[in-house]
């Protein structure tokens, strides 16, 4: 089966969720001998020689160089459906996008990842903001030939599938449920690196910074809460977020932002905490709860959108509008060593069914039988 994949190479690098999808997915069907894989990519995001840059983790796949800046080219198929990306795909029976791009094709298929549909939803306590009308507005334009034109519709959860039907009327043949993985780093036997300042004393780890969408307000408060405590438990805040929410945390003593960081220090951190506090109000899937479980340390999440999919029985799922009762949770976690170890054990165990292998198998299932 000839595959063209069609990446934003941007995207990989400090990968989120969907930069982390895009590496392990296209990565995983280059290596699979049943697939012939080349890369569709602007010309702007390759090396001076056109090919993808040493450095990037896809870097060694073979890549076909399209002579157009991305903004330019990803507005004319959007709305003018030109020009075909045939001419680049070298007879592939399939052109597959691991994110929410739709590419114009004559003869061979498109399927297209869909990561989640938040701009579409009008209950989040942000859908009535200015920007966030801005944003289904671009979306709609984005989604609208997407889900008119592409063959399958790939999505990371059951939830997502479901909000398609809902939202958009999709035919439930049309969409694909692959799924999202967890990188082997977080199964791995811990190293005997030096420990962190902060690890001295009992903390939890919160991923993805502090935005809104992700609950960075909610975490506040219980970081609040739990700075009461003595001595009092931290919160260890890994990720960027919004400038106005930094701020505050800045002013509560027991916050420690961290930004960005390198699998291997994420994992240590993982592993010295009470627990992974993910209070997010929407996700399409949620791989920091996975990524928690994996590395054996108890998940609190909120129970929005796809997250009790995801965490199931390998997590505790709190109403995370309730301060006080998600920090009670974190203090029983602390003070129960019989009770963490029973949702480490529960959650170990449900992540290694999440292995991006096993994703990677769906998704030619998926395009091998349309």
């Amino acid at each position: 089966m000839k595959v063209a994949a069609y990446v934003h190479l941007h995207r990989a690098w400090m990968p989120t969720g969907v930069g982390q999808h895009l590496i392990q997915m296209v990565q995983g069907l280059y290596e699979r001998s049943d697939v012939e894989l080349t890369v569709l990519a602007p010309r702007n995001q390759l090396n001076n020689s056109c090919r993808i840059p040493v450095e990037h983790p896809l870097t060694g796949i073979p890549v076909k160089s399209i002579p157009l800046d991305r903004r330019w080219l990803e507005g004319m198929w959007q709305h003018l459906n030109l020009p075909k990306a045939d001419r680049w795909c070298g007879g592939a029976e399939w052109v597959y996008v691991p994110a929410e791009v739709y590419v114009a094709v004559r003869a061979p298929r498109l399927a297209v990842t869909v990561h989640d549909l938040h701009a579409f939803e009008t209950d989040l306590p942000w859908s009535s903001t200015p920007e966030h009308q801005t944003l289904r507005r671009r979306w709609t334009g984005m989604f609208r030939p997407i889900i008119e034109r592409a063959d399958c519709i790939l999505t990371v959860s059951q939830f997502t599938r479901r909000r398609l039907i809902e939202l958009f009327g999709v035919n439930a043949k049309r969409i694909a449920v692959v799924g999202n993985g967890v990188d082997d780093a977080y199964f791995d036997t811990p190293s005997e690196n030096a420990s962190e300042p902060f690890q001295d004393t009992p903390y939890v780890v919160v991923v993805g910074g502090l935005s809104r969408r992700k609950g960075g307000d909610l975490v506040l408060k219980v970081a609040d809460l739990l700075g009461r405590e003595r001595p009092p438990i931290k919160v260890v805040v890994a990720g960027h977020g919004e400038a106005a929410l930094n701020q505050q945390g800045t002013a509560l003593p027991n916050v420690i932002r961290l930004g960005f960081m390198e699998t291997p220090r994420l994992v240590k951190v993982l592993r010295g905490a009470i627990a992974m506090m993910f209070l997010s109000r929407y996700e399409g899937f949620g791989i920091p709860v996975l990524e928690a479980m994996a590395a054996g340390v108890p998940v609190v999440s909120s129970r929005w959108a796809a997250l009790p999919e995801v965490v199931g029985d390998g997590g505790l799922l709190v109403d995370a509008d309730d301060s006080a009762q998600v920090a009670a949770t974190i203090r029983m976690l602390s003070r129960d060593a019989a009770a963490r170890k029973e949702l480490c054990t529960k959650g170990r165990k449900r992540a290694e069914s999440y292995r991006w292998n096993s994703c990677v198998a769906r998704l030619a299932s998926a395009l091998r039988s349309r």
